[in-house]
Protein backbone atom coordinates (compact mmCIF):
# COMPACT_ATOMS: atom_id res chain seq x y z
CA UNK A 1 0.00 0.00 0.00
CA UNK A 2 0.95 3.46 -0.76
CA UNK A 3 3.08 5.37 2.31
CA UNK A 4 3.03 8.91 3.72
CA UNK A 5 6.33 9.51 1.74
CA UNK A 6 4.47 8.99 -1.35
CA UNK A 7 1.32 11.29 -0.16
CA UNK A 8 4.12 14.29 0.87
CA UNK A 9 5.78 14.19 -2.24
CA UNK A 10 2.86 14.33 -4.41
CA UNK A 11 2.20 17.91 -2.46
CA UNK A 12 4.39 20.00 -4.38
CA UNK A 13 3.52 18.35 -7.33
CA UNK A 14 -0.41 19.63 -6.72
CA UNK A 15 0.75 23.20 -6.06
CA UNK A 16 2.09 22.94 -9.63
CA UNK A 17 -0.47 21.68 -10.97
CA UNK A 18 -3.28 23.15 -9.55
CA UNK A 19 -5.71 24.23 -12.60
CA UNK A 20 -4.36 28.12 -13.21
CA UNK A 21 -5.35 30.82 -10.80
CA UNK A 22 -8.04 28.73 -8.94
CA UNK A 23 -6.16 28.40 -5.35
CA UNK A 24 -4.08 30.53 -3.58
CA UNK A 25 -1.08 27.80 -3.60
CA UNK A 26 1.91 27.46 -1.18
CA UNK A 27 3.54 24.69 -1.79
CA UNK A 28 3.66 22.40 0.92
CA UNK A 29 6.19 19.50 -0.11
CA UNK A 30 8.28 20.09 3.70
CA UNK A 31 5.24 20.53 5.99
CA UNK A 32 3.77 17.40 8.09
CA UNK A 33 -0.09 16.23 7.49
CA UNK A 34 -0.71 17.41 10.74
CA UNK A 35 0.32 21.30 9.78
CA UNK A 36 -0.80 20.56 6.50
CA UNK A 37 -4.68 20.47 7.69
CA UNK A 38 -4.84 22.85 10.31
CA UNK A 39 -6.67 25.28 7.37
CA UNK A 40 -9.67 24.33 5.06
CA UNK A 41 -7.19 25.91 2.12
CA UNK A 42 -5.17 22.59 3.17
CA UNK A 43 -8.55 20.30 2.66
CA UNK A 44 -9.41 21.64 -0.60
CA UNK A 45 -5.52 21.68 -2.02
CA UNK A 46 -5.46 18.19 -1.19
CA UNK A 47 -8.66 17.22 -2.77
CA UNK A 48 -7.59 19.27 -5.96
CA UNK A 49 -4.44 17.31 -5.82
CA UNK A 50 -6.45 13.81 -6.06
CA UNK A 51 -8.36 15.15 -9.19
CA UNK A 52 -5.22 15.82 -10.97
CA UNK A 53 -3.80 12.16 -10.03
CA UNK A 54 -6.38 11.51 -12.89
CA UNK A 55 -4.62 12.93 -15.21
CA UNK A 56 -2.50 10.42 -15.55
CA UNK A 57 -1.51 8.40 -18.45
CA UNK A 58 -2.39 5.61 -16.64
CA UNK A 59 -5.89 6.89 -15.36
CA UNK A 60 -8.23 9.08 -17.30
CA UNK A 61 -5.25 11.20 -19.06
CA UNK A 62 -4.94 8.31 -21.62
CA UNK A 63 -5.73 4.66 -21.01
CA UNK A 64 -9.46 4.80 -19.25
CA UNK A 65 -10.39 7.06 -22.06
CA UNK A 66 -9.11 6.20 -25.29
CA UNK A 67 -6.73 3.28 -23.93
CA UNK A 68 -7.33 -0.52 -23.50
CA UNK A 69 -11.05 -0.65 -22.84
CA UNK A 70 -11.58 0.91 -25.98
CA UNK A 71 -8.87 -1.59 -27.99
CA UNK A 72 -11.03 -4.36 -26.25
CA UNK A 73 -14.24 -2.94 -27.99
CA UNK A 74 -12.16 -2.57 -31.18
CA UNK A 75 -13.18 0.63 -31.44
CA UNK A 76 -9.22 1.08 -33.02
CA UNK A 77 -7.76 -0.68 -35.53
CA UNK A 78 -4.83 -3.09 -33.66
CA UNK A 79 -3.25 -1.08 -31.55
CA UNK A 80 -2.04 -3.77 -28.66
CA UNK A 81 -2.86 -7.58 -27.72
CA UNK A 82 -5.64 -6.18 -25.84
CA UNK A 83 -7.39 -6.60 -29.35
CA UNK A 84 -6.73 -9.93 -28.97
CA UNK A 85 -7.47 -10.37 -25.55
CA UNK A 86 -4.30 -11.41 -24.38
CA UNK A 87 -4.30 -9.82 -20.89
CA UNK A 88 -1.56 -11.93 -19.58
CA UNK A 89 0.86 -10.66 -21.94
CA UNK A 90 3.67 -8.84 -20.21
CA UNK A 91 2.86 -5.26 -21.41
CA UNK A 92 -0.65 -5.56 -21.34
CA UNK A 93 -0.47 -6.87 -17.62
CA UNK A 94 1.94 -3.86 -17.01
CA UNK A 95 -1.04 -1.13 -18.30
CA UNK A 96 -2.80 -3.03 -16.06
CA UNK A 97 -1.03 -2.95 -13.40
CA UNK A 98 -0.75 0.75 -13.88
CA UNK A 99 -4.14 1.39 -14.12
CA UNK A 100 -4.78 -0.04 -11.07
CA UNK A 101 -2.36 1.43 -8.81
CA UNK A 102 -3.01 4.72 -10.07
CA UNK A 103 -6.67 5.00 -9.34
CA UNK A 104 -5.90 3.35 -5.70
CA UNK A 105 -3.03 6.49 -5.53
CA UNK A 106 -6.10 8.62 -5.76
CA UNK A 107 -8.00 6.56 -3.13
CA UNK A 108 -5.24 7.02 -1.04
CA UNK A 109 -5.07 10.57 -0.97
CA UNK A 110 -8.37 11.12 -0.38
CA UNK A 111 -8.44 8.82 2.10
CA UNK A 112 -5.76 10.76 3.74
CA UNK A 113 -8.11 13.74 3.55
CA UNK A 114 -10.76 11.71 5.25
CA UNK A 115 -8.95 11.21 7.95
CA UNK A 116 -7.86 14.25 9.22
CA UNK A 117 -11.86 15.17 8.78
CA UNK A 118 -12.68 12.12 11.36
CA UNK A 119 -13.88 14.08 14.42
CA UNK A 120 -14.36 17.17 12.47
CA UNK A 121 -17.61 19.04 12.63
CA UNK A 122 -19.87 20.65 10.14
CA UNK A 123 -19.46 23.93 11.81
CA UNK A 124 -15.59 23.36 12.06
CA UNK A 125 -15.25 24.57 7.85
CA UNK A 126 -17.05 26.92 5.88
CA UNK A 127 -17.03 24.52 3.44
CA UNK A 128 -17.03 20.92 5.07
CA UNK A 129 -20.20 19.79 3.55
CA UNK A 130 -18.32 20.13 0.08
CA UNK A 131 -15.00 19.01 0.98
CA UNK A 132 -16.20 15.31 2.58
CA UNK A 133 -19.18 14.92 0.22
CA UNK A 134 -16.45 15.29 -2.48
CA UNK A 135 -14.66 13.31 -1.04
CA UNK A 136 -16.45 10.63 -0.15
CA UNK A 137 -17.99 10.99 -3.74
CA UNK A 138 -15.01 10.11 -5.54
CA UNK A 139 -13.56 7.63 -3.65
CA UNK A 140 -16.89 5.75 -4.66
CA UNK A 141 -16.29 6.86 -8.30
CA UNK A 142 -13.00 5.49 -8.40
CA UNK A 143 -13.68 2.44 -6.17
CA UNK A 144 -16.98 1.84 -8.78
CA UNK A 145 -14.57 1.92 -12.09
CA UNK A 146 -12.45 -0.59 -10.64
CA UNK A 147 -14.94 -2.90 -9.69
CA UNK A 148 -16.36 -2.23 -13.50
CA UNK A 149 -13.00 -2.84 -14.93
CA UNK A 150 -11.61 -5.84 -12.97
CA UNK A 151 -14.23 -7.48 -11.07
CA UNK A 152 -16.36 -10.55 -12.32
CA UNK A 153 -19.30 -10.40 -14.78
CA UNK A 154 -22.26 -9.81 -11.82
CA UNK A 155 -25.09 -11.06 -14.29
CA UNK A 156 -25.69 -15.08 -13.49
CA UNK A 157 -24.08 -15.14 -10.09
CA UNK A 158 -21.16 -13.05 -10.20
CA UNK A 159 -22.53 -10.81 -7.31
CA UNK A 160 -20.80 -13.67 -4.82
CA UNK A 161 -17.56 -13.38 -6.21
CA UNK A 162 -14.63 -11.94 -5.44
CA UNK A 163 -14.11 -8.57 -7.08
CA UNK A 164 -11.22 -5.92 -5.83
CA UNK A 165 -10.46 -4.55 -2.74
CA UNK A 166 -12.40 -1.16 -1.41
CA UNK A 167 -10.08 1.09 0.64
CA UNK A 168 -11.22 3.12 3.44
CA UNK A 169 -8.07 4.55 5.69
CA UNK A 170 -5.00 5.46 4.78
CA UNK A 171 -2.92 2.72 5.82
CA UNK A 172 -0.04 0.40 4.58
CA UNK A 173 -2.21 -2.49 5.90
CA UNK A 174 -3.31 -5.03 3.37
CA UNK A 175 -7.18 -4.77 2.39
CA UNK A 176 -8.74 -8.04 1.39
CA UNK A 177 -10.38 -8.50 -1.79
CA UNK A 178 -14.21 -8.11 -0.97
CA UNK A 179 -17.45 -9.94 -3.12
CA UNK A 180 -18.96 -7.73 -5.61
CA UNK A 181 -21.78 -7.39 -2.83
CA UNK A 182 -19.67 -6.31 -0.02
CA UNK A 183 -17.62 -3.31 -2.44
CA UNK A 184 -21.05 -2.06 -4.01
CA UNK A 185 -22.64 -2.05 -0.83
CA UNK A 186 -19.39 0.30 0.62
CA UNK A 187 -19.62 2.19 -2.75
CA UNK A 188 -23.48 2.76 -2.46
CA UNK A 189 -22.78 3.62 1.44
CA UNK A 190 -20.49 6.94 0.10
CA UNK A 191 -22.43 7.84 -1.98
CA UNK A 192 -25.67 7.57 -0.02
CA UNK A 193 -23.27 9.91 2.34
CA UNK A 194 -22.34 12.21 -0.18
CA UNK A 195 -25.33 12.87 -1.50
CA UNK A 196 -26.48 14.46 1.93
CA UNK A 197 -23.70 16.20 1.60
CA UNK A 198 -23.88 17.65 -1.58
CA UNK A 199 -27.52 18.58 -1.21
CA UNK A 200 -26.83 22.09 -1.18
CA UNK A 201 -24.34 22.16 -3.61
CA UNK A 202 -24.02 25.49 -5.44
CA UNK A 203 -24.63 24.02 -8.96
CA UNK A 204 -27.96 23.98 -8.51
CA UNK A 205 -27.74 27.65 -8.22
CA UNK A 206 -24.89 28.43 -10.35
CA UNK A 207 -24.34 25.99 -12.69
CA UNK A 208 -21.60 24.52 -13.63
CA UNK A 209 -19.24 27.35 -14.56
CA UNK A 210 -19.34 30.58 -12.49
CA UNK A 211 -18.56 33.71 -14.98
CA UNK A 212 -15.81 35.91 -12.82
CA UNK A 213 -17.27 38.50 -15.67
CA UNK A 214 -20.09 38.86 -13.94
CA UNK A 215 -20.34 39.28 -10.56
CA UNK A 216 -23.36 41.26 -10.09
CA UNK A 217 -25.43 38.21 -11.46
CA UNK A 218 -24.21 36.20 -7.97
CA UNK A 219 -24.36 39.42 -5.31
CA UNK A 220 -22.02 39.97 -2.99
CA UNK A 221 -22.29 37.26 -0.81
CA UNK A 222 -20.30 35.26 -3.40
CA UNK A 223 -16.97 35.15 -4.28
CA UNK A 224 -16.84 33.47 -7.64
CA UNK A 225 -13.30 32.98 -7.44
CA UNK A 226 -13.25 30.31 -5.04
CA UNK A 227 -13.19 27.30 -5.37
CA UNK A 228 -15.75 25.72 -3.68
CA UNK A 229 -18.43 27.41 -5.74
CA UNK A 230 -16.83 28.07 -9.43
CA UNK A 231 -15.56 24.97 -11.91
CA UNK A 232 -18.42 22.89 -10.10
CA UNK A 233 -18.59 21.00 -13.52
CA UNK A 234 -15.34 19.49 -13.05
CA UNK A 235 -15.99 18.03 -9.12
CA UNK A 236 -17.75 15.55 -7.91
CA UNK A 237 -20.73 17.47 -7.26
CA UNK A 238 -24.14 16.38 -6.61
CA UNK A 239 -25.39 15.36 -9.57
CA UNK A 240 -22.09 13.47 -10.61
CA UNK A 241 -23.02 11.58 -7.20
CA UNK A 242 -26.34 10.65 -8.28
CA UNK A 243 -25.39 9.88 -11.94
CA UNK A 244 -22.69 7.52 -10.28
CA UNK A 245 -25.89 5.85 -7.96
CA UNK A 246 -27.76 5.57 -11.33
CA UNK A 247 -24.54 3.50 -12.05
CA UNK A 248 -24.85 1.38 -9.53
CA UNK A 249 -28.31 0.58 -9.50
CA UNK A 250 -28.38 -0.57 -12.97
CA UNK A 251 -25.33 -2.61 -12.04
CA UNK A 252 -27.67 -4.70 -9.58
CA UNK A 253 -30.62 -4.56 -11.77
CA UNK A 254 -32.68 -2.11 -9.33
CA UNK A 255 -34.48 0.08 -11.79
CA UNK A 256 -36.77 1.82 -9.85
CA UNK A 257 -33.90 3.48 -8.23
CA UNK A 258 -31.83 3.54 -11.02
CA UNK A 259 -34.67 5.55 -12.34
CA UNK A 260 -35.30 8.05 -9.24
CA UNK A 261 -31.36 8.82 -9.31
CA UNK A 262 -31.39 9.24 -13.15
CA UNK A 263 -33.75 11.53 -13.21
CA UNK A 264 -32.72 13.78 -10.91
CA UNK A 265 -30.34 14.69 -13.38
CA UNK A 266 -32.32 14.61 -16.55
CA UNK A 267 -34.64 16.91 -14.92
CA UNK A 268 -32.39 19.72 -14.23
CA UNK A 269 -32.57 21.24 -17.26
CA UNK A 270 -31.18 24.60 -15.72
CA UNK A 271 -28.08 23.28 -15.28
CA UNK A 272 -27.46 20.60 -17.98
CA UNK A 273 -28.86 19.81 -21.62
CA UNK A 274 -27.86 17.77 -24.44
CA UNK A 275 -26.26 19.26 -27.36
CA UNK A 276 -28.42 22.06 -29.24
CA UNK A 277 -28.25 23.71 -32.81
CA UNK A 278 -26.71 26.69 -31.44
CA UNK A 279 -23.65 25.03 -30.58
CA UNK A 280 -23.13 23.83 -33.90
CA UNK A 281 -21.50 27.30 -35.18
CA UNK A 282 -18.71 28.41 -36.58
CA UNK A 283 -16.71 27.09 -34.25
CA UNK A 284 -18.21 23.56 -33.09
CA UNK A 285 -18.40 22.85 -29.76
CA UNK A 286 -17.46 18.71 -30.64
CA UNK A 287 -16.86 18.34 -26.82
CA UNK A 288 -20.83 18.55 -26.44
CA UNK A 289 -19.61 20.19 -23.24
CA UNK A 290 -23.24 21.58 -21.20
CA UNK A 291 -23.75 17.06 -21.31
CA UNK A 292 -21.04 16.92 -19.07
CA UNK A 293 -22.37 16.66 -15.64
CA UNK A 294 -18.92 15.83 -14.37
CA UNK A 295 -15.44 16.17 -16.30
CA UNK A 296 -11.68 16.32 -15.09
CA UNK A 297 -10.10 19.52 -16.07
CA UNK A 298 -6.15 18.20 -18.17
CA UNK A 299 -4.75 21.14 -18.98
CA UNK A 300 -2.21 19.37 -21.01
CA UNK A 301 -5.43 17.89 -23.07
CA UNK A 302 -3.16 18.46 -26.81
CA UNK A 303 -1.98 15.24 -25.20
CA UNK A 304 -4.86 13.43 -26.03
CA UNK A 305 -4.72 14.98 -29.70
CA UNK A 306 -1.28 13.80 -29.76
CA UNK A 307 -2.17 9.72 -28.68
CA UNK A 308 -5.33 10.02 -31.35
CA UNK A 309 -3.30 11.45 -34.22
CA UNK A 310 0.04 10.28 -34.62
CA UNK A 311 0.19 7.46 -31.66
CA UNK A 312 -1.65 4.26 -33.63
CA UNK A 313 -4.65 5.17 -32.33
CA UNK A 314 -6.99 5.16 -35.95
CA UNK A 315 -10.05 3.65 -37.16
CA UNK A 316 -11.44 2.32 -40.00
CA UNK A 317 -13.11 4.92 -42.15
CA UNK A 318 -15.60 2.08 -43.51
CA UNK A 319 -15.88 1.01 -40.02
CA UNK A 320 -17.04 4.65 -38.75
CA UNK A 321 -19.34 5.16 -41.55
CA UNK A 322 -20.99 2.01 -40.50
CA UNK A 323 -21.42 3.10 -36.70
CA UNK A 324 -23.05 6.60 -37.64
CA UNK A 325 -25.04 5.88 -40.34
CA UNK A 326 -26.47 2.10 -40.42
CA UNK A 327 -29.87 1.99 -41.80
CA UNK A 328 -30.69 -1.01 -39.07
CA UNK A 329 -29.12 1.80 -36.15
CA UNK A 330 -31.18 4.57 -37.71
CA UNK A 331 -28.60 6.80 -38.49
CA UNK A 332 -27.60 9.39 -41.03
CA UNK A 333 -24.69 11.35 -42.68
CA UNK A 334 -26.13 14.46 -40.84
CA UNK A 335 -25.57 13.24 -37.34
CA UNK A 336 -23.61 15.88 -35.51
CA UNK A 337 -20.88 13.31 -34.17
CA UNK A 338 -19.69 12.62 -37.48
CA UNK A 339 -18.01 16.08 -37.22
CA UNK A 340 -15.72 13.59 -34.50
CA UNK A 341 -13.70 12.40 -37.29
CA UNK A 342 -10.85 13.72 -39.16
CA UNK A 343 -9.34 11.71 -42.53
CA UNK A 344 -6.13 12.87 -43.58
CA UNK A 345 -5.27 14.31 -47.05
CA UNK A 346 -2.31 11.64 -46.96
CA UNK A 347 -1.59 8.94 -49.29
CA UNK A 348 -2.69 6.21 -47.64
CA UNK A 349 -4.93 8.48 -45.97
CA UNK A 350 -5.73 7.71 -42.34
CA UNK A 351 -9.11 8.44 -39.98
CA UNK A 352 -8.74 9.28 -36.63
CA UNK A 353 -11.21 11.12 -33.45
CA UNK A 354 -10.64 14.73 -33.13
CA UNK A 355 -13.07 15.43 -30.60
CA UNK A 356 -9.95 16.48 -27.81
CA UNK A 357 -8.69 18.23 -30.62
CA UNK A 358 -8.23 22.24 -29.73
CA UNK A 359 -7.27 25.20 -31.57
CA UNK A 360 -3.86 26.77 -30.96
CA UNK A 361 -2.84 29.90 -31.17
CA UNK A 362 0.48 30.43 -32.78
CA UNK A 363 3.75 32.75 -31.60
CA UNK A 364 5.83 33.47 -28.50
CA UNK A 365 1.90 33.93 -26.56
CA UNK A 366 0.51 30.79 -27.78
CA UNK A 367 -1.95 29.32 -25.62
CA UNK A 368 -5.51 27.58 -26.00
CA UNK A 369 -8.18 29.78 -28.12
CA UNK A 370 -10.78 26.98 -28.64
CA UNK A 371 -13.81 28.26 -26.44
CA UNK A 372 -14.24 25.10 -25.07
CA UNK A 373 -12.98 23.71 -21.83
CA UNK A 374 -10.14 20.90 -21.44
CA UNK A 375 -11.92 18.65 -20.10
CA UNK A 376 -12.22 14.78 -20.17
CA UNK A 377 -15.60 13.63 -20.24
CA UNK A 378 -16.70 11.30 -16.83
CA UNK A 379 -20.06 11.18 -16.84
CA UNK A 380 -22.10 12.91 -19.57
CA UNK A 381 -25.98 13.47 -19.81
CA UNK A 382 -27.10 11.14 -22.78
CA UNK A 383 -25.21 8.20 -20.88
CA UNK A 384 -27.78 9.13 -17.93
CA UNK A 385 -30.78 9.05 -20.78
CA UNK A 386 -29.29 5.87 -22.19
CA UNK A 387 -29.97 4.30 -18.21
CA UNK A 388 -33.12 5.98 -17.64
CA UNK A 389 -34.23 4.30 -21.22
CA UNK A 390 -32.97 1.13 -20.75
CA UNK A 391 -34.43 0.87 -16.73
CA UNK A 392 -37.72 1.74 -18.35
CA UNK A 393 -38.19 -1.22 -21.23
CA UNK A 394 -39.43 -3.48 -19.09
CA UNK A 395 -42.84 -1.68 -17.36
CA UNK A 396 -42.95 1.03 -19.79
CA UNK A 397 -41.24 0.81 -23.50
CA UNK A 398 -42.76 3.72 -24.63
CA UNK A 399 -41.32 5.74 -22.10
CA UNK A 400 -37.80 4.57 -23.27
CA UNK A 401 -38.54 5.39 -27.05
CA UNK A 402 -39.35 8.57 -26.03
CA UNK A 403 -36.07 9.11 -23.96
CA UNK A 404 -33.89 7.69 -26.59
CA UNK A 405 -35.40 10.11 -29.18
CA UNK A 406 -34.77 12.90 -26.85
CA UNK A 407 -31.02 12.00 -27.69
CA UNK A 408 -31.52 11.05 -31.40
CA UNK A 409 -33.35 14.38 -31.94
CA UNK A 410 -30.31 16.57 -30.08
CA UNK A 411 -27.71 15.32 -32.07
CA UNK A 412 -29.49 15.85 -35.68
CA UNK A 413 -31.07 12.54 -36.03
CA UNK A 414 -34.88 11.63 -36.75
CA UNK A 415 -36.95 10.07 -34.01
CA UNK A 416 -37.12 6.21 -34.11
CA UNK A 417 -39.98 4.59 -35.83
CA UNK A 418 -43.40 4.54 -33.39
CA UNK A 419 -43.31 0.50 -34.55
CA UNK A 420 -40.51 0.26 -32.05
CA UNK A 421 -42.27 1.88 -29.16
CA UNK A 422 -43.82 -1.69 -27.70
CA UNK A 423 -40.52 -3.65 -28.63
CA UNK A 424 -38.28 -3.76 -25.45
CA UNK A 425 -35.67 -6.02 -27.57
CA UNK A 426 -35.87 -3.87 -30.46
CA UNK A 427 -35.08 -0.70 -28.56
CA UNK A 428 -32.18 -2.32 -26.11
CA UNK A 429 -30.32 -3.31 -29.56
CA UNK A 430 -30.73 0.95 -30.33
CA UNK A 431 -29.71 1.83 -27.08
CA UNK A 432 -26.62 -0.20 -27.54
CA UNK A 433 -26.21 1.35 -30.83
CA UNK A 434 -26.67 4.70 -29.43
CA UNK A 435 -23.77 4.13 -26.52
CA UNK A 436 -21.70 3.11 -29.79
CA UNK A 437 -22.07 6.04 -31.34
CA UNK A 438 -21.48 8.33 -27.97
CA UNK A 439 -18.21 6.66 -26.40
CA UNK A 440 -15.82 6.45 -28.77
CA UNK A 441 -12.83 7.95 -27.02
CA UNK A 442 -14.27 8.11 -23.70
CA UNK A 443 -14.05 4.07 -22.42
CA UNK A 444 -17.57 3.48 -21.62
CA UNK A 445 -18.46 0.91 -24.01
CA UNK A 446 -16.67 -1.50 -22.22
CA UNK A 447 -18.60 -1.46 -19.70
CA UNK A 448 -21.97 -1.25 -21.31
CA UNK A 449 -21.06 -4.78 -22.82
CA UNK A 450 -19.73 -5.97 -19.26
CA UNK A 451 -22.85 -4.90 -17.46
CA UNK A 452 -24.88 -7.16 -19.89
CA UNK A 453 -22.63 -9.56 -20.72
CA UNK A 454 -23.55 -8.65 -24.45
CA UNK A 455 -21.30 -9.53 -27.47
CA UNK A 456 -18.87 -7.21 -28.41
CA UNK A 457 -20.13 -6.02 -32.13
CA UNK A 458 -17.54 -4.99 -34.87
CA UNK A 459 -17.22 -4.39 -37.98
CA UNK A 460 -16.04 -7.71 -38.99
CA UNK A 461 -17.91 -10.37 -36.63
CA UNK A 462 -19.20 -10.03 -33.21
CA UNK A 463 -17.08 -11.07 -30.32
CA UNK A 464 -18.92 -13.48 -28.09
CA UNK A 465 -19.28 -12.43 -24.52
CA UNK A 466 -17.47 -15.06 -22.09
CA UNK A 467 -15.90 -14.50 -18.84
CA UNK A 468 -12.37 -14.27 -20.16
CA UNK A 469 -13.10 -11.70 -22.54
CA UNK A 470 -14.86 -9.54 -19.26
CA UNK A 471 -12.94 -10.11 -16.53
CA UNK A 472 -9.53 -8.53 -16.44
CA UNK A 473 -6.88 -10.17 -14.15
CA UNK A 474 -5.77 -8.17 -11.21
CA UNK A 475 -2.40 -7.46 -10.26
CA UNK A 476 -0.33 -10.42 -9.16
CA UNK A 477 0.78 -8.92 -6.34
CA UNK A 478 -3.12 -8.50 -5.35
CA UNK A 479 -3.80 -12.13 -6.18
CA UNK A 480 -0.77 -13.53 -4.07
CA UNK A 481 -1.83 -11.14 -1.00
CA UNK A 482 -5.12 -9.73 -0.94
CA UNK A 483 -7.17 -13.16 -0.64
CA UNK A 484 -8.49 -13.37 -4.13
CA UNK A 485 -9.25 -17.20 -4.52
CA UNK A 486 -12.07 -18.40 -5.49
Amino acid sequence: MIGKRYILGLISLFALTACGDWLDVTPYGQVEPDKMFEEEKGFMQMLTGSYTLLNSDAAYGRELTIGFPEEIVHYWQKTSEFHAFRYTDQEMADRLDATWLQLYKAIANINLLLGYMDGKEASDYEYYNLIKGEALGLRAYLHLDLLRLFGPVLKNGGMDKKAIPYHETFSNQIVQVMTATEVLGKIQRDLDSAYVLLKNDPIQIYGRWVDKDDQSKYGDAMNVTDLAFNFRGIRMNYYAVCATLARVYMLKEDYTNALRYANEVIEATDVFSLVKREDWGVTKNLMFERELIWGVYYQEIKNMSRYLGFAGYEVDKDYVNDVYTNASAYGSVEDYRMAWWTTTSTTPSSTYLNKYVRTMSTGANSSDITPWEKLLPMIRLSEVYYMAAEANLSARPEESWRLLNEVRVSRNLSALPESLKGDAGALLEQIANEYRKDCWGEGKLFYFYKRLFRNIVTREENIPASLELFELPLPKDENEFGNNAQ
